[in-house]
């Protein structure tokens, strides 16, 4: 043990005994200075290694898809790796139905995702902080249709032809939201504009295929599928631009993550880039995810519009308009701003 110990102390003793060029006192200098250096670049290193794993953390974000066409430039963004491009990790929920999205909203858990105004408002009146960041889909006529139809056999080929007669729609939507402007924007007055309660799509295109019913409002890929079985247009978005989705974020994830908003919307433009670059060239993920059937993709005779807009935020018109036809409806309990609706920072 005293041997061990001794050993020990001869070693320390020699590594602090001063080379013999070097006098005394500036040895003791050299070896502060060397101990200094030796501090500094461990300290460096490992302050690097740090930054390099935080460069390497990516931020998470939690986005509800519905099968809609709208979320296209999300799945496009994902196949190409555009989300890692700009580190964020994004996961991607699947929901059936907007119900369940916003469901998944009130509970946050999810972050983002594409929805329209009324969804914005009733979320936000709810208690729930969530604003718009952009439009999707719908910042110019055409980019994607909304339609009031009648049905093959009818004779109803105008709207005056539908004063007074009963239109399918989902109540408190905003199929009827769209369905009232459009036609009003054709000369109808509000108490002409009559309507049938079919929240389920699939129902309501089949009755007005079968004629069951004399019109209805779908969107698309119905829509267009509709008209290929011969339903007549009646009025609808490819001209008058009435009807828009937008991307929305909680306000809390806004906050705690402020460059992720417009790292959601660089990747949105991005990807839009590509659709526009070769639109026919994602039918196998309008069939997978959005869930549009494969003879609306192949149709020659009757083209689905498939157009985006680079994101831009709804306007103040806009977004009043909204608002004013849901407080026309009771739908809102309190009076909202445009400043509830669409987030701050949103990009001009």
């Amino acid at each position: 043990m005293h041997r061990l110990d001794h050993e020990h102390d001869v070693r320390r003793s020699r590594r602090q005994e001063p080379p013999r060029f070097f006098p005394c006192a500036a040895w003791g200098l050299f070896h502060t200075l060397a101990m200094i250096m030796i501090f500094l670049v461990s300290f460096s290193s490992a302050a690097l290694a740090e930054t390099g794993e935080t460069s390497k953390r990516e931020t998470v974000v939690r986005l509800g898809m519905l099968p809609i066409i709208d979320n296209l430039p999300f799945w496009v963004a994902r196949e190409k790796g555009y989300f890692k491009d700009e580190g964020l990790d994004a996961e991607l929920i699947f929901f059936p139905s907007a119900v369940e999205r916003d469901s998944a909203f009130t509970a946050r858990r999810i972050d983002a995702g594409v929805g329209d105004l009324l969804a914005v408002a009733a979320l936000q009146e709810a208690g729930i902080p969530l604003k718009a960041i952009a439009i999707a889909m719908g910042a110019r006529p055409g980019e994607s249709r909304f339609a009031v139809l009648s049905s093959p056999a009818s004779k109803i080929r105008t709207p005056e032809q539908l004063r007074n007669v009963g239109i399918a729609v989902s109540l408190n939507s905003i199929i009827e939201y769209t369905t009232d402007r459009l036609l009003q924007h054709k000369g109808m007055k509000q108490s002409e504009i009559k309507k049938l309660s079919i929240p389920k799509m699939p129902l309501r295109l089949e009755l007005l295929l079968q004629g069951k019913i004399p019109a209805a409002t779908l969107p698309d890929p119905l829509a267009t599928l509709a008209i290929m079985k011969g339903a007549h247009i009646i009025a609808d978005t490819m001209t008058d631009n009435v009807s828009k989705t937008v991307i929305m974020v909680q306000q809390n994830f806004a906050e705690n993550n402020p460059a992720a908003s417009q790292k959601i919307l660089s990747i949105y433009r991005r990807a839009i880039a590509d659709i526009k670059a070769n639109p026919a060239g994602f039918k196998e993920l309008l069939a997978k995810e959005a869930r549009v059937p494969r003879e609306v993709l192949n149709s020659s005779a009757v083209k689905m519009p498939l157009n985006f807009s680079p994101p831009r935020p709804p306007s103040r018109e806009e977004v009043m308009d909204v608002l004013s036809w849901m407080s026309d409806r009771k739908l809102l309990k309190k009076q909202l701003r445009y400043e509830d609706i669409v987030a701050e920072t949103a990009p001009n």
